[in-house]
């Protein structure tokens, strides 16, 4: 992989409005304290940009750096939203990032651009020449084992494992177990490549078994049905409501058509609509998340996304809640006609809990604008 050279900090930021620059965008960059830098564009055609900079080496961007950003950009209707930062996201991030239609830009990515897009002299302005970052070749892994990851390696029974793999594989290279390494440490450095590999993905796995197992049952939301004629409609929290980071307070209805001002949708031959309105309320002091992606509708053990309609959304701030304010949103899930039952739940890549209760005060009805 390709990584952009190191650049001190306001060279970072000059480096990237430059970026911005070559791409047709009118920029704005600022200082905006605590290490972190904000540049502003617009486009001709009246496309705005906001990117957050984060140019220290040495940071580690979790979410909690971002959601207040993202957020305000939500809010001001920003057509383009980007963080930047020369040390690394955590995969909490991405996946917000991901959610929330938010672009990442580490080294790594940074040299993929200036790669693809000839930009090297624009790098050279702000060094002595030189634009990526030299690759070290070893043949131990590039970092150090988490603890978790180390304390169970060193609980494997590697003597036992070698025993009963030793004999040859008749290629001349000895047998498997003298290829095995001995240590924790022979794994960071001496074992074949492969080996280390295989040994890592195996434990990886076995630890993300191991968490999944250890999460508890998920908690069952207040329920109801949407009607008597149409689809019994129930909910699945991912938290109690006293430790949830959002309380959602819900109510579905079924219909065949979706009405907005003038518009009209109906649903596909052959299924019926679930609309699903929700108020929801963000318990933390930072930006709540909870995308309209990351909801679906489960029935018979299938899973239906919601279903866009055209030209609306019933998400306006793009799934971000402000904290100690309540906003009512809602969703369309499209099913088949004969589906009599069905709960709806957030996908577990969600970044907050979500407690569900059931509101047959709260009108399903969905409306323009919101």
């Amino acid at each position: 992989m390709t990584t952009l050279i190191e650049l001190d900090a306001t060279k970072f930021v000059h480096f990237l409005s430059d970026l911005w620059t070559q791409r047709n965008w009118q920029t704005n960059a600022q200082p905006r304290g605590e290490g972190r830098y904000l540049i502003q564009g617009q486009r001709a055609d009246g496309t705005k940009g906001m990117m957050l900079v984060l140019p220290d080496i040495e940071a580690t961007v979790e979410k909690e750096h971002i959601k207040g950003f993202v957020a305000h950009a939500k809010k001001r209707q920003i057509d383009v939203v980007v963080v930047a930062t020369q040390g690394e996201f955590v995969d909490e991030v991405r996946g917000f990032a991901t959610n929330h239609d938010v672009t990442l830009l580490d080294r790594d990515e940074l040299g993929e651009t200036v790669t693809e897009e000839g930009l090297e002299e624009t790098v050279r302005q702000y060094t002595d020449g030189d634009v990526f970052e030299s690759a070290e070749v070893e043949f131990g892994l590039p970092f150090d084992l988490p603890e978790p990851v180390e304390d169970a390696l060193a609980s494997l029974p590697i003597d036992a494992i070698r025993e009963r793999l030793s004999g040859g594989d008749g290629d001349g290279s000895g047998s498997l177990s003298d290829r095995l390494p001995s240590s924790i440490d022979d794994l960071k450095s001496g074992s074949p490549p492969s080996v280390r590999v295989v040994v890592v993905a195996v434990l990886l796995l076995v630890l993300a078994l191991g968490s999944v197992a250890a999460l508890g049952p998920m908690i069952d939301g207040l329920g109801g049905p949407s009607g008597a004629s149409g689809v019994g409609v129930s909910a699945v929290s991912s938290a109690p409501a006293d430790s949830a980071d959002m309380v959602a307070r819900w109510n579905a209805k079924t219909t065949e058509s979706v009405q907005l001002g003038n518009r009209s949708y109906t649903a596909p031959d052959g299924e019926q609509f679930v609309v699903v309105a929700l108020n929801v309320t963000t318990q933390q002091s930072s930006p709540g998340s909870l995308s309209q992606s990351a909801l679906v509708f489960e029935s018979d053990s299938v899973r239906y996304a919601h279903q866009p309609l055209a030209n609306t959304t019933g998400f306006a701030n793009g799934g971000l809640f402000t904290p100690n304010e309540s906003e009512t949103v809602w969703t369309v899930f499209s099913v088949p006609a004969n589906t009599s039952t069905g709960t709806v739940l957030v996908r577990s890549g969600n970044e907050d809990t979500v407690a569900f209760i059931h509101d047959e005060s709260l009108s399903a009805k969905p409306n323009e604008g919101e």
